[in-house]
């Protein structure tokens, strides 16, 4: 069928919505709820007009005859007001904001430039009681969540666009309470206690929910001359590091970049992914049982305490490749260097929110994409002016293939084709829960088995950045 949309006609299926129609041949709609397969509604932000009649368009299915009109007075006025209801929670936050300059609600404010914030009350329109009131009831609504290593949320800054409920695989998160007291929260509320895949925090367009980490205490240590601060940088953040900062066009300026925010050296995760090869291998050669499961990934040992744990004695028993290259940097490296490994700071650039959760001593800390964004920003390097470099020689991989790692499936196919063994692959949680009950009703038997629980894998994985805009 065909629909109109600015006078233009374009063709439309009956699955597709109006957005999704719009997104296809370009044509932007500003959103905050949506997401690809979800259509909730909520934020009203979307809001386009059928024959004179406003209509949300990520939820309204495109029809015979239909006249879109995505730009007018009055969807603009609609948009705003809707805007300012949500920005009246958020107004004078921003600047202690985690998200701050990331957020896409501040991002649409300033696009679609909202200047009146006639819903946020005005302090000398106030009676003290009024104003001590107010403060109480907003306070009685806010949970802070800061009960895990991973993961920090607070519903302050929530929206209630249901991105998280609908993300989250093991579905941890839904709305309590009723009415206006309605707040996003796990049930009766009580400390996250997930899988940390970090899904919820990708996909969060406000600091409701953001990366747990003492991003400080890294500044104090990439600044303390007696340091050496080492970065393990993750292969599959390359898919992501243009959508943190765009000036990121190349490996060679995120490697430059990098030695700009103070570390000293920067070596390519790919060597410890090769470390983790070999070990596994070793392992396996010594057993003889079937069904072992590959441990890389933190969030699947999770899960499989939590809802397979018969299965935990499955798991090859064998470091993160973060966790092994860590130890070589601070025992090899150290020695071969002459340095002290109590001087040394090792810090992983990574792609797994679940891997501040189980992580070995030797590896100091885990940071995300996002937080190394916020590094850069706190430190107002300006990477145009950053000169690209290499990585770090002194510890580099001798196969690039071992790159294959950052997707589901690849550390199975590289260990079976060396080892002449079978392996089946699972990939996100649905995958996953299939192969499990099907291990538990012993239709499967293989050599291994390798299961990620972000989709596509590590490429995917809750510490990799979105594209905000």
């Amino acid at each position: 069928m065909k629909i109109r949309i600015d006078n233009n006609e374009y063709e439309a299926s009956e699955k597709e919505t109006i957005l999704d129609v719009c997104r296809r041949e370009g044509i932007k709609i500003p959103t905050l709820c949506h997401m690809k397969g979800v259509h909730e509604g909520v934020c009203r932000i979307c809001l386009v007009e059928n024959s004179g009649k406003l209509m949300t368009s990520c939820n309204t299915k495109a029809c015979p005859q239909m006249d879109i009109v995505t730009q007018s007075e009055n969807i603009s006025r609609a948009r705003k007001i809707n805007l300012e209801l949500l920005w009246a929670d958020h107004a004078g936050k921003c600047a202690t904001c985690k998200k701050n300059r990331r957020c896409e609600l501040q991002n649409l404010t300033m696009l679609q430039k909202v200047e009146n914030f006639r819903f946020v009350p005005k302090k000398e329109d106030l009676t003290q009681e009024e104003e001590l009131d107010l403060l109480k009831d907003n306070r009685m609504r806010v949970v802070v969540d800061e009960g895990n290593s991973a993961i920090s949320r607070t519903t302050e800054l929530c929206v209630e666009c249901r991105r998280c409920i609908n993300v989250c695989p093991t579905k941890e998160l839904s709305f309590n309470n009723r009415s206006g007291d309605v707040v996003v929260g796990t049930p009766y509320q009580k400390p996250l206690d997930c899988i940390f895949c970090g899904q919820c925090v990708k996909n969060c367009p406000t600091g409701g929910i953001t990366d747990k980490n003492d991003l400080d205490e890294i500044l104090e240590k990439l600044d303390d001359p007696k340091k050496m601060a080492v970065a393990l940088f993750d292969p599959a953040l390359l898919e992501s590091m243009s959508l943190e900062q765009p000036e990121i066009e190349s490996q060679r300026k995120l490697v430059g970049t990098l030695k700009a925010v103070g570390f000293e050296a920067v070596f390519d995760l790919a060597f410890g992914m090769e470390i983790f090869i070999e070990k596994t291998i070793e392992k396996i050669k010594g057993n003889q049982s079937n069904n072992l499961i590959l441990s890389h990934c933190p969030s699947l040992k999770l899960y499989i305490e939590k809802y397979f744990p018969e299965f935990s004695k499955n798991i090859i028993d064998v470091l993160t490749p973060d966790e092994l290259m860590a130890i070589f940097v601070k025992t090899e490296y150290a020695k071969k260097n002459k340095i002290n490994p109590k001087d040394i700071v090792v810090v992983s650039i990574s792609s797994c929110v679940a891997k501040k959760i189980k992580k070995d001593t030797s590896l100091d800390y885990v940071i995300t994409m996002r937080e190394f964004g916020r590094t850069i920003r706190k430190k107002n390097i300006k990477i145009s002016e950053v000169e690209g470099e290499e990585f770090s020689r002194d510890i580099s991989p001798k196969n690039k293939e071992v790159s294959k790692m950052t997707r589901c499936g690849g550390a199975a196919e590289m260990i079976a084709r060396e080892m002449g063994i079978e392996y089946i692959q699972a990939n996100g949680v649905k995958d996953i829960k299939n192969i499990f009950i099907s291990l538990r009703k012993k239709r499967i038997e293989t050599k291994i088995i390798e299961a990620m629980i972000c989709p596509g894998g590590c490429v995917g994985g809750g510490g990799q950045s979105n594209n905000i805009l």
